[in-house]
Formats: C-alpha cells, structure tokens, sequence
C-alpha cells in the first residue's frame, strides 16, 4: 500500500514527555515532506496551540484545505480525578447518545461535543478533497479520541504509551513518545 498521508495527534504521540518534537522525528517529517508526502496534524488542542507545531514542521495548507485539524468547536472538557470521572462517563453517554460524542481523552479528561463530530469526520472530508481514500493514510495516536481515525485510517497506529483500547484497536503499535515512535513509524511504511 502506497501511504501518502501520516495524521498524527500531538500530545503523547508527536511530541514528548517534555511537549517537545525531538530532533531525530522532525528531520524525519521533515524529509517525508520533500518526498511529497502530506502531514496532517490533528489534536484537540485550539488552533493557536497548534500553529506553532505547523511552523517548527514546515507544514503548510494542501489545496486550500487545513492541514492542522482542530476541535474546539461547541467542545466541553471536565478535568478531575480518574476515578470521579469515570463514574460519570457511562450515565452520560446513556443519556446523551444520540445527541453528543462523550469520551476519555486521558484517564482525568471527560471530553463532551456534538455528535458525529470527531478525527475520523474531519480527515473523510481532507480525503475527499484530496481525491485520496483511507488506505492512502496512516494515523497514530494514543488517546481516547484518537481511536476514531485510527480505525478509519489504511494503517491505524497506537503509541506504545497509549491507553489499552488504544492498542487494541491499531493495526500496529510503534514506540512510546519518548522513544521516537513517529520516526519508527516513517522508517517503516514511509
């Protein structure tokens, strides 16, 4: 299969520990880029939290669509303590499910926003766009919402520090952030 995509959250997964990209997976990103290929950036984070990513990676829009996808947008996060947040995850997904998307991001964050709106939804409409399919990209990611696209992607890859359901739901689970787990994923099927 010919990749010509790599999606990639940011926090526990392109960048480290530290929030950092290290040297070695950005010269990496950076030279898939010169081979054509296209890097999409999609997180949670508000576009302003993500731009400055964009910039240390050279990425720019690909025709005239967005390369650093952002979810924001009518997005509610409750933030507390793993087990006070897990208590109420499952009666809200039962009351509110064909109304709103509910996960866990990270064991501590509830994140709440409208139905159908998630990775996987934003990157169908890119790859329309693009004229590409789901088997032309690879997704990696290592939270909770993140598994929407790594599903939907031709190769769906977990963090080795990603949340079990994570992993299981992959097609291949790379290194952790901190090992350079992008840069293993670039050698591999880039």
């Amino acid at each position: 299969m010919k990749y010509e995509i790599l999606v990639l959250d940011l926090d526990g997964t392109l960048t480290n520990s530290r929030k950092e990209i290290s040297e070695a997976t950005k010269e990496g990103l950076l030279e898939i880029q010169k081979a054509g290929k296209i890097i999409v950036l999609a997180s949670g984070r508000p576009v302003n939290g993500v731009a400055p990513i964009a910039e240390e990676l050279e990425i720019i829009p690909v025709k005239d669509f967005p390369s650093a996808i952002t979810f924001p947008v009518n997005k509610m996060i409750i933030s507390g303590d793993p087990s006070v947040v897990k208590t109420v995850i499952t009666p809200l997904q039962e009351q509110y499910q064909d109304l709103l998307n509910i996960y866990l991001s990270e064991p501590f964050f509830l994140e709440i926003m409208p139905r159908n709106i998630d990775k996987a939804y934003a990157l169908q409409k890119l790859l329309s766009h693009l004229g590409l399919t789901a088997e032309n990209m690879i997704c990696c990611g290592d939270g909770f919402n993140d598994l929407s696209m790594i599903k939907f992607a031709g190769l769906g890859v977990a963090m080795a520090n990603a949340q079990p359901t994570v992993k299981e739901a992959a097609d291949f689970v790379t290194y952790s952030n901190d090992e350079d787990g992008i840069l293993h994923v670039i050698d591999l099927f880039l």
